[in-house]
Parts: C-alpha cells; sequence; structure tokens
C-alpha cells in the first residue's frame, strides 16, 4: 500500500482494518524519521533472513513480545525506611555487583541472550529477567518509561533493588573507573574519562564513547542509537570523584531531548520531552509510587501505580485497574507473578540466582534446568532443560556466558561462535550449513556470507550509518543521510530514489518519490503527522489525544472519522464518516474480547493462561474452540458442528501431522534443521522435498512425477520444470519480473520508477496498459 493510501482512512483496507490503521496514524511521521537511522532500512532483503530467530544469524534486536505477556500491575503502600536505605547501600556498590556477576553477563542486552523455552530465564546465567515497558509517547525521540527485573540484580533503587528502569541510570565513579547502570540493568565498565578523552567499553560490544567536561559531568554518545546523555556529575565532588552522576538529559542529533529533574538524592520527579510531553512521577521514601502524564491544560492522565513490600516492586496498576502482582524469597528474586486474569507462573532458584524450575499452574510450560560445573580444560559447561514430559535440550556455554551449540531432544545440534568482543561470527545448523559475519574495525556488521557462498556488503559512513548494501549478484541498495544522521535518500537498485526533508527538529516534511511527486507534512512538537497533503493537494488532517494517538482524522472531502481509546490503551470505538460504528473491549492483559461491527453484531473471544486464545464465538452464535498443549502450541481446532482439525509434532516441537476435519491426515518428515524433505497425503501418496544450502525446495517428487526449480544467485526463482509444463522467469535490474515464460510462451511486464506495472502484454499480443495519477490511484 503506498504511502498517500496508508494514511487515507476511507481507503477500503484501512475501514475493514481499523487497528492497524490507528498503529499507522500513531507511527507514521515519527517512523519515517526513524527508519532515516535505521541501519537496516534499505537492506529488508537480508534482516528478514537472517533476524526472524536469534539462532538464525544475528539475534533479536528486541525481546520477545510473548515474554512481557504478563503485564498489567496495582498499587499499594510503601513501607520501610531501613528497607529503602538497604537499597541504597547496594545500589551504590555496582562495582561488587558486577565482578559477582556470571562473567560475561553484565553487559549482554537481552537482545543477545538465548532464552528459547523459557519465561524468560537467560540460558546461559540461568538468571530470570522480564523486561516491561509501562508507556512509550511517540515522536521523531519517542519517550519510553521501562523497567526490567532479574534475578541476583541488586543495583535497582527507586523500584526496588532487583529493578532496573529509565530513571535508575547513572553512572558509578570509583577508582578502578566507571560503571554504566543501565536502564535495562546492563553494568558496562569504563575506564576514567579525562575532558577531551573519551573512553570505549573495557569489553562487550556496546560502542557508546564516554566523556567527561571540565565541571565534572559526563556525555555519553552513542552511534548505534544517534543518541546522547547527560549525567550530572557527583554532588559535592570535584570533578572526576567517586560518587553517582545520575542521567539528566536525553537528547537525539536533532536537538530534541528528554530531560529528568531530581532531587539532591538523586530521585527523579519529571521526564519532560522538548516536544512538551510530561511524565509526574510520586515517590515514597524513594520508590516510585506511581507515575502520570501532564496534559497541556494540567489534567492528570494515570499511566501506572505501584505498590511495594518489604522494599520490594510487588504490584503494578493499569489505569483500569488492572493488576499484575509479584512475589518474592528472602533474596528479594521473583518467585512468582500473577497476572490480571489471576493465572499465576511460578520460579525456584539455586543459591547462584540461577532458575532451577519453573511453571504455570495449569501446567504450562513447566520445565526444570540444570547447570553442570565447568570442563577444567575448556571452561565450558551446560545447562540443560527438561521439560515436564521428559524432553531435553542442551546447551553448552563458554567461560563468557555465550551459547556455544544447542542440541534439541532429538539430538539436532546448532553451533555458534564469537569474536573476543561478542559478536558472533558464524552460524552452523544442525545440517553444518554456516552463515559468517564479518565486522569493521569498530564492531560494525560489515558482510554477511551466506551457507552458498552468497554475500551481502555493508558500507558505512564516518558515523557508521549505512550508505550503500550491495547484495548477492551485485544489486545496490544506497542510502545518504544529513548532517544530523536523518536518512534524505534511498536509492533502489534499478536506479529509482525517493528524498526525504526535515525541518531543524528532525520531523520529517515531505517525502518525492522516484517520479517527482511531493507529499507535504506538517507534524505536531513530537514529529506525529498532523497533516499530510499528497501530490494533488489533497490533505488529511489528524487531531491527537495527550498520549499522541489519532482522536479525529478529517480526510480531504471533509469526512471525519472519530477514534476513542480505552483507559490501558486499546482502540475501542470507530465511527466513520458515514456514522456507523464499530466497537471493541479487552481484557486487563490487552486481550480483545469482543468486536462489535456496525450492524450489531458482536463476536467474542475467550483466553487461558499465558494470552492463549481458546474459544471463538460469531455473531450468529457459530462457536470454534482452540485447544493447546502445554507448550502453548495448537493442538486441535474444534468448529461449531464438533468437527476437530488436529495436530501432533515431535519432540523437538516441529509439526509432523494435521488431521483435518473430515478426518484425513496429511504427515510430514522434517530434517534437522527444520525442513520438510517429505509429505505423505491422506491417499499414502509420498511427496520428497529437496532444498538447497539455503532451504529452498530444488526438487519435488510426487510418486515419479518431478518437479524441480532453479534460483538465480539473489534468490528469485528463474526455473520451475515440471512433468508437463516450465515456468521461467527474467528480471529487471530492480528485481521485478519482466518476462514470464510458460512454455516458451511470454507475457511481458513494464514498470515505472515506483515499482508499478504500466504494461502487460500476453502470449497472444493483448496489450493492457495501466496509468496512475500523483497520489498513486489508478486512472
Amino acid at each position: 500500500m503506498n504511502f498517500a493510501r496508508s494514511v487515507n482512512p476511507t481507503d477500503p483496507y484501512n475501514i475493514t482494518h481499523p487497528a492497524e490503521y490507528a498503529l499507522a496514524l500513531n507511527n507514521t511521521a515519527a517512523g519515517l524519521a526513524r527508519v532515516a537511522n535505521d541501519p537496516w532500512g534499505t537492506g529488508k532483503q537480508m534482516i528478514d533472513g537472517f533476524m526472524k530467530d536469534p539462532a538464525e544469524g544475528f539475534g533479536r534486536l528486541l525481546p520477545d513480545l510473548a515474554l512481557t505477556a504478563a503485564t498489567g500491575g496495582a498499587g499499594a503502600g510503601v513501607k520501610g525506611a531501613r528497607v529503602v536505605k538497604e537499597a541504597a547501600d547496594l545500589a551504590s556498590d555496582a562495582r561488587n555487583l558486577e565482578r559477582a556477576a556470571p562473567d560475561g553477563t553484565h553487559n549482554r542486552p537481552d537482545g543477545e541472550r538465548t532464552s528459547k523455552g523459557t519465561d524468560p530465564v537467560d540460558l546461559a546465567s540461568g538468571r530470570m529477567y522480564l523486561p516491561q515497558t509501562d508507556v512509550v509517547l511517540p515522536g521523531v525521540l519517542p519517550l519510553a518509561f521501562t523497567r526490567r527485573v532479574e534475578s541476583g540484580y541488586t543495583a535497582g533503587r527507586f523500584f526496588g533493588p532487583s529493578w532496573s528502569s529509565t530513571v535508575d541510570e547513572r553512572l558509578e565513579i570509583d577508582a578502578n573507573g566507571v560503571i554504566h547502570v543501565t536502564d535495562d540493568g546492563l553494568l558496562i565498565t569504563y575506564p576514567h574519562p579525562v575532558p577531551g578523552l573519551p573512553t570505549r567499553p573495557e569489553s562487550g560490544t556496546s560502542h557508546a564513547a564516554l566523556s567527561r567536561d571540565e565541571a565534572g559531568d559526563y556525555t555519553l554518545t552513542d552511534p548505534e542509537t544517534l543518541l546522547t546523555k547527560r549525567f550530572a556529575g557527583p554532588d559535592g565532588t570535584e570533578p572526576g570523584d567517586d560518587g553517582e552522576a545520575w542521567l539528566v538529559q536525553i537528547a537525539d542529533r536533532n536537538n530534541n531531548t528528554i530531560s529528568i529533574d531530581r532531587s539532591e538524592d538523586g530521585t527523579p520527579r519529571t521526564l519532560v520531552h522538548s516536544a512538551g510531553y510530561h511524565l509526574a512521577l510520586t515517590s515514597v521514601e524513594a520508590l516510585i509510587t506511581e507515575v502520570s502524564l501532564r496534559d497541556e491544560g494540567g489534567d492528570v492522565l494515570p499511566v501506572r501505580t505501584y505498590g511495594y513490600s518489604d522494599g520490594n516492586l510487588t504490584t503494578v496498576t493499569k489505569p483500569s485497574g488492572a493488576t499484575l502482582t509479584f512475589a518474592y524469597d528472602d533474596h528479594r528474586r521473583i518467585t512468582a507473578w500473577t497476572d490480571s486474569n489471576n493465572h499465576r507462573y511460578n520460579y525456584a532458584y539455586d543459591e547462584h540466582d540461577r532458575v532451577i524450575a519453573e511453571g504455570g499452574e495449569a501446567g504450562h510450560v513447566q520445565l526444570t534446568l540444570e547447570y553442570s560445573e565447568p570442563d577444567p580444560r575448556t571452561g565450558n559447561r551446560t545447562t540443560t532443560l527438561h521439560t515436564a514430559d521428559g524432553r531435553s535440550t542442551r546447551h553448552l556455554v563458554d567461560d563468557r556466558c555465550r551459547v556455544l551449540a544447542a542440541t534439541d531432544p532429538l539430538g539436532n545440534t546448532t553451533r555458534e561462535t564469537f569474536d573476543v568482543h561478542g559478536n558472533r561470527l558464524s552460524h552452523t545448523d544442525a545440517l553444518g550449513h554456516t552463515t559468517t559475519f564479518s565486522y569493521s574495525a569498530q564492531g560494525r556488521l560489515s558482510a554477511v556470507t551466506q551457507a552458498d557462498g552468497t554475500q551481502f556488503h555493508i558500507t558505512r559512513d564516518e558515523s557508521g550509518l549505512p550508505t550503500e548494501i550491495m547484495e548477492p549478484g551485485g544489486s545496490r541498495r544506497m542510502q545518504e543521510f544529513d548532517d544530523h544522521g536523518n536518512r534524505t535518500t534511498v536509492t533502489e537498485p534499478g536506479g529509482s530514489s525517493t528524498c526525504y526533508a526535515y525541518d531543524a527538529a528532525g520531523r520529517i516534511t515531505s517525502v518525492t518519490d522516484a517520479l517527482g511527486n511531493v507529499t507535504s507534512i506538517r507534524c505536531t512538537p513530537a514529529g506525529l503527522p498532523q497533516e499530510i497533503t499528497d501530490p494533488l493537494g489533497n490533505t488529511t488532517r489528524y487531531d491527537r489525544d495527550p498520549w499522541g494517538r489519532p482522536v479525529r482524522v478529517t480526510d480531504p472531502l471533509g469526512g471525519v472519522t472519530l477514534l476513542r481509546w480505552s483507559q490501558d490503551g486499546g482502540l475501542a470505538e470507530r465511527t466513520g464518516p458515514d456514522g456507523a460504528t464499530e466497537s471493541w473491549t479487552y481484557d486487563g492483559e490487552g486481550n480483545r474480547l469482543t468486536h462489535t461491527d456496525p450492524i450489531g453484531g458482536t463476536t467474542r473471544f475467550e483466553y487461558t493462561h499465558f494470552d492463549v486464545l481458546t474459544a471463538r464465538i460469531d455473531p450468529d452464535g457459530a462457536r470454534y474452540e482452540f485447544t493447546h498443549d502445554a507448550d502453548l502450541r495448537l493442538t486441535r481446532v474444534t468448529n461449531p458442528q464438533g468437527l476437530t482439525w488436529s495436530y501432533a509434532y515431535d519432540r523437538a516441537g516441529r509439526l509432523v501431522s494435521e488431521t483435518n476435519f473430515d478426518g484425513r491426515t496429511v504427515s510430514y518428515t522434517v530434517d534437522g534443521a527444520g525442513r520438510t524433505t517429505a509429505s505423505v497425503t491422506p491417499l499414502g501418496e509420498r511427496i520428497s522435498y529437496t532444498h538447497d544450502a539455503l532451504g529452498r525446495v530444488t526438487r519435488k517428487d510426487a510418486a515419479g512425477h518431478v518437479t524441480t526449480f532453479a534460483y538465480d544467485i539473489a534468490g528469485r526463482l528463474l526455473q520451475a520444470s515440471g512433468p508437463d509444463t516450465e515456468l521461467i522467469y527474467q528480471y529487471d535490474r530492480a528485481g521485478r519480473v519482466k518476462t514470464e515464460l510458460v512454455d516458451g510462451r511470454a507475457t511481458t511486464y513494464v514498470h515505472d520508477a515506483l515499482g508499478r506495472r504500466t504494461r502487460r502484454v500476453t502470449p497472444t499480443g493483448r496489450r493492457t496498459t495501466y496509468d496512475y495519477d500523483a497520489a498513486g490511484r489508478p486512472n
């Protein structure tokens, strides 16, 4: 869907997908601005192949959202000055905590951890961790308020010792150097900087540089996020002396800022965005009890409230009253969480803060973890995950807490190698296919070599931003950036370019496509679209609430779409220009409970543990039921007639058969890399599949009827030859199909600079032409 259509409230797709449309409105301008800083913006094909799974390539950049399914919370009173003092004493000794942490884990982000099959446990260190996001206020520089808990972590201050948070971020300075205590619980060590001589992390994959000015204040500059963080030097000390330097400002390269106002002891009071967002924090005895949003009129809008027991964060409450509850042991480790639907999940630990057992009260995701002693020769050890039904997965961990190999319950092993900084150098699947990764001297990804030898190359500018991505076959995608890191031009392999313009604050003001058509955008101070004018002069306008969400959309013809949001931020109601209204309700976990369509028909949804859908009841009363196993895999669908469609899995969790509503079964054979190598139809016919090193099907044999497939170096299908026919594709420089031959009969295609089809000629010579207006609509 092109840009103009994606923000048009009367577009048929947007009408039928209101939630997606509302989300798109919220993210359009901010997303365009952020994509300017996205190292993978024009390398989507590469990233799609390598970023889908932690075991496939680079590893996750963001924590799996499934791991934060249990969000909600409630507030309670705070008690215990003794506890507050204890927390402060613990937090002030980050150096000891860093030394006590399992080697290699104190500076490893969640995206580089292995936790598959757990909820969530770092399988290298055995530590339970749980990241949570309380609010994100969108913009060119989003204002996010986050928290994270980890077993064994004691450097927390304002949500109790076990929790790191946005406002807990600081520098701990002592004679040995500086420790950056991050918002997500990392402890990154630096040598002492002196004015004019910044220092780099002593280990790990972070590239942020730490500097100190003459007054004793510190600045951390991250070339990956393009953010600069300023820390106020310790009060009452000389520049460079020991103490705590609290985070007081975050700035991007467009001079957007988030300022944190603190009391003398560092307790945060407000977070104020240069665009006008204002978060107010209420604290009792240095523990935060409430976060609220102040709008322009001074009204107070609740975000979360928090309750404590013995200094531990025990309840988190949403504005609707939905509550997430935590229980702790005497070592301040979370032993259970209970979500707002009263579903409980439990953890047990050993004396090293490692999880040894976890599981849901109804038997979901129940497992035990076993840890070996280090091998005296190699220093390697193993973490073995045992499920309740007796399946075991074994992880080989090195002395830097990196998972070198994982062996599934069927004996299939994947392997990883790393450099001294923790960058992944190679991934080898269970069949021996290896993908390798290369890095520049600055530690940035510069090349990926796939298992078949084909390569992706990344060229970067002095700031580390990718200016060229060369794909297998030589296709080049080019990017240009301004001095603030905003992406200004994207040039596709075919030579077509899209240009972006920004104002002084990095807010996007226009998009010019390859044909010279200009879409103009006027944004709010935060950078969210307020008016979008297409190349024909048609303007769509947006009114927003204090959270940045659209509440009124006026189309170019004056039609108004009204959007109403629930207390917890879900789309609750949408009224179109014709007055037709749809509505939605949700539970405390954000699961959709009902959808009422414009004619009053209501669809209902039911859930169980881990927010798994168990039933859908249509407006006519037809009921569909969904059954899952203890690992949350779908095992049976029951339709309104009582017929079932069932699924079976092997011990490694891969689908091996399905039986449809008529009782007919299709079975599958899967290789060690998870690829289907054969299927057997309900009539007993066997179909076999052969794959290349990249997992693409190259041969299909259906009872002697053979079809072969060939691909070009860029991975595009070139030829498919079967018993009765042959299909051949030819592509232009941009990778678009220009000729399709079926048994020698050619259909040709012509595309414009935007990739849209403009002409089609069939084998009989029949010609069809396509024309579009400047806004991308067919004429």
